[in-house]
């Protein structure tokens, strides 16, 4: 009851904050608090391994999609964009979903596929929104994010998947 509490409340703070500015600032700090206030262990391994694994399994997965999907590609990025995606979205996102609901939800396969759909669902505000398509298909990086965890139960890898879908999906749509 208190996950779907917490979920519902990071919905309804997505949905108010969506075209307001301070949503860069609270939404990646309510991700981040709400674990820690109902005192969830985060599991984050800072290795060698799971550095590396992350990084290739990430290069297996997105450079076939890139190279699917690319039609133009474009590396505009700032440092200030790689700066917040990685602290501002994959951090705040992979500890309260994976590490927060997943886990608390047995971090199996039925718990992949719940927080898939709810990581799928807090993207809606941008299709809403911005009529932003790609918010639909947030579904299927998150079952891969998911998975990792599931596997690994470290956050690392999550992480390291996150941001660098994120700067291939910015890449690709700039």
């Amino acid at each position: 009851m208190v996950i779907l509490i917490a979920y519902l409340c990071l919905l309804l703070l997505n949905f108010i904050l969506y075209l307001h500015p301070l949503k860069y600032y609270l939404l990646p700090l309510y991700l981040l608090v709400v674990p820690s206030l109902l005192k969830s262990r985060i599991n984050i391994r800072f290795s060698f391994f799971d550095l590396v694994s992350g990084l290739l399994l990430s290069i297996v997965i997105l450079v076939p999609f890139a190279l699917i999907f690319i039609k133009g590609f474009s590396f505009n990025i700032t440092l200030e964009i790689l700066i917040y995606q990685l602290f501002g979205i994959a951090f705040p996102e992979e500890v309260f979903f994976r590490g927060f609901l997943q886990e608390r939800l047995g971090n199996n396969m039925r718990a992949v596929i719940v927080v898939s759909l709810l990581f799928a669902i807090s993207h809606l505000p941008a299709l809403l929104f911005n009529k932003d398509l790609l918010a639909l298909f947030t579904f299927f990086p998150s079952v891969v994010m998911g998975v990792i965890y599931m596997k690994t139960g470290n956050l690392l890898p999550c992480i390291l998947f996150h941001f660098l879908s994120n700067m291939t999906m910015i890449s690709l749509v700039s």
